[in-house]
């Protein structure tokens, strides 16, 4: 069961995000109109059909059974009614992978196969974000849209990559979908395959162009974002595949900062073999050391030192990494770097060692 609960979690939380994508859409074009208008999910006429007659369509089109929607729609309930997720019976059979219903709805019922929920979401995302291959295919050959986004910008390729499903990913790429398009928070599908743990969907977006450091202007390359969630096999994978080890982030970061951060020992020995440079500076001129002293692992600082890092290293504000294990209290960390060597008397810009730092945060041990 924790397979399905976790899926559903995670449809969830997208359908919230999505949600807060529409309401703040609405509220914007609200506040700049001449009369703003109320936001409701449900505004439409007056109904000529009971709202139980709608939770019994929505629940027949959630189990496949074909009769029960066609007579319930043959008696006035109409197909396009959202429930109070926002899904109509399309997405639903899209998402449950009901290809006798979605034959129906699409044909005798006229649906348009691009039609999308509250959320944006079309029936083809909603058929990838349950990962269902012959229902991909289907809408696909009715025309359904790869490049369809939803309020948050994905495509139904980044939903495939996010849940995992391989199959409905390779069935996206072969009717050419991009695996360099980028959502709103400018990840790509391999972004989502990576922060989700999905190798295989990984390397079938490798092995079908995808960039390995996403494309230009992006953030956070893939193997950053690797590193931080604590993907040893991605970024095996990625370092394998030519990944650049030194590549700076936003914040002038490199995968290396970004682990010192983690603390991930066996991610660090992947990054140093690969030729990431020890020294490097962020845009606060702190170098991994830095960090490493501040997070207070033990195994990545003795590993740093032992393959060059600085001990008298100065960020922006001089102060060294000694400096900063005395900034959240990392007694074995200050312990390590006074072992290798580590000034007690260093100060920084204001002239306070790192003494008088732990002194002034009531930090006595």
């Amino acid at each position: 069961m924790a397979g399905p609960e976790l899926q559903w979690k995670w449809i969830e939380l997208h359908d919230l995000v999505s949600l807060r994508a529409v309401e703040k859409k609405v509220h914007t074009a609200a506040g700049s109109a001449v009369r703003p208008r109320q936001w409701r999910l449900h505004s439409r006429p007056r109904a000529q059909h009971s709202r139980l007659d709608e939770h019994k369509l929505h629940y027949a089109a959630w189990d496949g059974r074909v009769d029960h929607v066609k007579a319930l729609v043959d008696g006035g309930v109409p197909a396009t009614c959202p429930d109070p997720r926002g899904w109509t019976v399309v997405h639903h059979a899209a998402f449950r992978g009901h290809l006798a219903l979605l034959r129906f709805l699409l044909h005798s019922s006229h649906m348009d196969v691009n039609c999308p929920d509250i959320f944006g979401c079309t029936p083809l995302h909603r058929s990838c974000m349950g990962g269902n291959k012959d229902a991909t295919e289907y809408l696909l050959q009715k025309g359904a849209s790869h490049e369809a986004r939803s309020c948050c910008g994905q495509t139904p390729l980044h939903l495939a990559a996010a849940g995992g499903h391989l199959g409905t990913a390779r069935t996206l790429l072969q009717h050419l979908a991009s695996p360099d398009i980028l959502d709103s928070r400018r990840w790509t599908p391999l972004h989502w395959a990576v922060f989700g743990g999905w190798g295989d969907v990984a390397e079938l977006l490798l092995d079908n162009g995808a960039e390995l450091e996403g494309p230009s202007g992006v953030g956070t390359s893939p193997l950053q974002l690797a590193v931080m969630v604590g993907n040893e096999a991605a970024v095996r994978l990625l370092l394998h595949r030519g990944a650049d080890a030194n590549l700076r982030g936003a914040s002038g970061r490199t995968a290396l900062h970004l682990c010192a951060c983690s603390a991930e020992k066996k991610i660090l020995q992947h990054l140093l073999a690969a030729g990431a440079k020890v020294c490097v500076r962020d845009r606060d001129q702190a170098a991994p050391l830095h960090l490493a002293a501040l997070s207070g692992s033990r195994a990545v600082l003795h590993l740093l030192i032992l393959n060059g890092a600085g001990l008298e290293d100065r960020d922006s504000l001089h102060m060294t990494p000694l400096h900063y294990s005395t900034l959240k209290d990392n007694v074995e960390a200050a312990k390590l770097l006074l072992h290798y060597g580590a000034d007690v008397d260093a100060t920084e810009r204001l002239g306070r060692t790192p003494l008088h730092l732990a002194t002034e945060r009531g930090h006595c041990k």
